[in-house]
């Protein structure tokens, strides 16, 4: 069957605000989107946010010990539980429950998860998330209907405190995705996650720690932000995949391009590897130290067509800056330039990344009663 076209198509900010309000609501919602978008993430993301809000600590109940489990259902009033159920790997005996004959061997009843039992625990707080529902069996996803409408694991009912959250993949995944039932959408808000622009996933990234070379490669070339050809049978890249690639390569030199292209070939498939490998090589043919002290340098590059280049000397700066071996006012000298040129994309990012590096960053504009307080007035609107 084909999914119904007509959902509202959101970005991640919109889907982390309208998450919010429905949790605040108690009323189910379902996003489904592409692969390695960052579905599951931003719902994480939500749950810590409302965690901190309720002066809760948040845990991750998959990541927890049996001990630790069931310590938690003695006092659950400390904590906000994120339980993240994947559907395809369940069978509908794991969501209502195995049977189990009664005393008088008349009658059964059902043993619920134990999951189930600390959603209906008075003082238990949180989030039931429903992950890749549309690649459960629809035996599954029938299951569910009373969890997600009536808010009932079998005969235990969920307290009201609780959040029940959906993410599933689009049919343009060919993940063998069954349509998710009419009943079943008819329970719950319903929108579709889109791909994130470029400008999304550097805030993201930024704000994530990724590895400032990743992100001014994609800002250089954006198109492998995103690329999944079924055709062409190279490997595909995804927000999902960069972050990955991002951890691998930590503590690598960057000048060790052999062993970059090995660990970001098997991450991210030889193409684009070639690609990001090349754009790191840049730095040989850029004399950071030079610039740093003749920032006026920059002005004989070709913006447009050493665009690489001025995308990897932003990511190098920043780089530099979070070490301590680039100063705030080399920063700011750079900036001038950048100014005279009316380059304003390469400041918002070198900032971005500056402040992301370093929270003195910022304070330093204070300090600072001439040239940087004027640039703030003027630039801080494109952070």
């Amino acid at each position: 069957m084909k999914q119904n076209k007509m959902v509202l198509k959101i970005n991640h900010k919109e889907l982390k605000d309208l998450t919010k309000i429905y949790c605040d609501k108690k009323i189910s919602f379902f996003v489904r989107g592409r692969f390695g978008i960052g579905k599951s993430r931003a719902i994480r993301e939500v749950a810590m946010e409302k965690a901190k809000e309720k002066g809760r600590i948040f845990v991750e109940w998959n990541s927890m010990t049996e001990n630790e489990k069931l310590a938690l259902m003695d006092n659950p009033e400390k904590h906000y539980v994120f339980i993240d159920i994947r559907l395809s790997e369940y069978s509908p005996d794991d969501i209502k429950g195995l049977p189990l004959f009664m005393n008088n061997q008349r009658a059964i009843e059902f043993k619920i998860p134990l999951w189930a039992l600390l959603l209906e625990h008075k003082d238990s707080d949180g989030v039931l998330f429903f992950d890749e529902i549309n690649l459960a069996t629809p035996l599954v996803m029938s299951s569910c209907y009373k969890i997600v409408y009536d808010r009932v694991v079998n005969q235990s009912r969920i307290n009201n405190n609780w959040f029940i959250m959906m993410a599933g993949n689009t049919e343009e995944d060919r993940a063998y995705t069954t349509d998710v039932p009419s009943p079943l959408k008819d329970r719950c808000g319903e929108v579709e996650l889109n791909i994130p622009s470029i400008e999304e996933w550097s805030e993201w990234a930024i704000k994530n720690k990724i590895s400032s070379s990743i992100i001014g490669f994609l800002n250089f070339k954006n198109s492998n932000l995103w690329k999944v050809n079924y055709e062409d049978n190279q490997k595909y890249t995804t927000p999902r995949s960069w972050e990955r690639c991002s951890i691998l390569i930590d503590g690598i030199k960057n000048d060790d391009y052999d062993k970059l292209l090995l660990i970001v070939s098997s991450a991210l498939g030889e193409g684009v590897a070639s690609e990001y490998v090349a754009f790191c090589k840049l730095r040989e043919k850029v004399n950071l130290k030079e610039i740093l002290k003749k920032p006026e340098k920059i002005k004989d590059l070709d913006t447009e067509k050493d665009l690489g280049m001025m995308y990897f000397l932003i990511s190098a700066i920043a780089d530099n800056y979070r070490t301590g071996e680039v100063k705030f006012n080399d920063v700011m000298n750079i900036t001038k330039v950048l100014d005279e040129i009316k380059k304003v994309e390469f400041v918002a990012l070198l900032w971005r990344l500056c402040i992301s590096y370093n929270e003195k960053f910022e304070e330093e504009f204070v300090k600072d009663k001439g040239s940087a307080l004027e640039f703030a007035n003027k630039y801080l609107k494109y952070l």
